[in-house]
């Protein structure tokens, strides 16, 4: 038996995935393997997650489980419970993956930027940076998503001309300076802000060819935009909305703007399904292939929003 997949996030009973992990499971053979939700509120405590995290060692019927909302709660409160956790959980003090070894002890993985460095690739082409040297990078949202992707442009051989990041949560300024030490200031910097309009200039000095992603989790959860009603998209940018269900502020903007600005937009659904399919393939101990995906990718097909 495969066993079952947990699902720790905030709502989980209306994530898609619900409807998909099925037909997943018919796709890579995984049996009666079924999808289990874990709910918890926004700012669970260390000491709540560290009992849930408990309560998944001691339940042999899960072979692992995915984490969302919470994957920092996670590592914060119960990174001693792992037998081992990978360099990306341990450098971005998060944890989106959890499975098992072969003696059933419990591994801490960071997927995110895995899960980022195959999507960009999708969204711009390989030499895009090398095509377009003065295009820059908006990331909107510092949080563990959207620091992943920074990461992941900056560890590359062929960069932006500089990545923006912008955060509006009070002290989060410090943990992003720290995951990104290792790079030059003079490749990246973290905008404090307070305001959507205050995210609107930063907009406007992008130049063509740029990217403009929302990571900050606007549109999804929780209704809004990272932007202003008035924000004026620079043109030929690539848009990278990272949600792929909710009110969709964010794209709805760059599609009313689409034509006027030649903007190629991009939701997240490529990015859903990778994130969730690399996270399967590390649960279940198998090789994500291209092929494979392609499969995964098609089985979803019938299910896909549209905006």
């Amino acid at each position: 038996m495969a066993g079952n997949l947990g699902f720790i996030g905030v709502s989980t009973q209306h994530s898609l995935i619900q409807k998909l992990f099925p037909l997943w499971v018919d796709v890579l053979g995984l049996g009666e393997a079924k999808l289990r939700g874990f709910d918890h509120p926004p700012g669970v405590s260390f000491a709540e997650m560290r009992s849930q995290v408990e309560q998944l060692r001691e339940d042999s019927s899960l072979a692992g489980a995915l984490v969302t909302t919470h994957k920092v709660v996670v590592w914060e409160g119960a990174k001693d419970l792992f037998s081992e956790s990978d360099s990306h959980a341990q450098r971005l003090h998060e944890v989106s993956c959890i499975s098992r070894n072969s003696e059933g002890e419990l591994v801490a993985h960071a997927k995110d930027p895995l899960t980022a460095r195959w999507a960009i690739n999708q969204i711009v082409s390989p030499d895009h940076w090398q095509r377009f040297p003065e295009a820059e990078v908006l990331i909107l949202g510092a949080g563990g998503a959207g620091l992943a992707l920074a990461w992941v442009l900056l560890d590359s051989n062929e960069k932006p001309a500089r990545i923006h990041l912008t955060e509006v949560e009070a002290g989060r300024g410090s943990q992003v300076r720290d995951h990104l030490k290792e790079f030059s200031q003079e490749l990246w910097n973290l905008h404090e802000i307070n305001s959507p309009e205050e995210a609107d200039l930063i907009l406007a000095k992008l130049p063509p060819q740029s990217l403009l992603v929302n990571a900050s989790g606007l549109g999804k959860d929780r209704p809004g935009s990272p932007l202003s009603a008035n924000a004026d998209f620079p043109s030929e940018c690539h848009i990278w909305e990272f949600n792929y269900r909710g009110s969709l502020e964010f794209l709805h903007q760059a599609l009313r703007q689409q034509r006027k600005q030649r903007l190629h937009i991009h939701d997240g659904w490529e990015y859903f399904l990778a994130g969730w399919a690399y996270i399967i393939a590390e649960v279940y101990h198998f090789e994500l292939t291209e092929p494979l995906f392609a499969k995964l990718r098609e089985a979803a097909l019938p299910i896909r929003p549209i905006h």
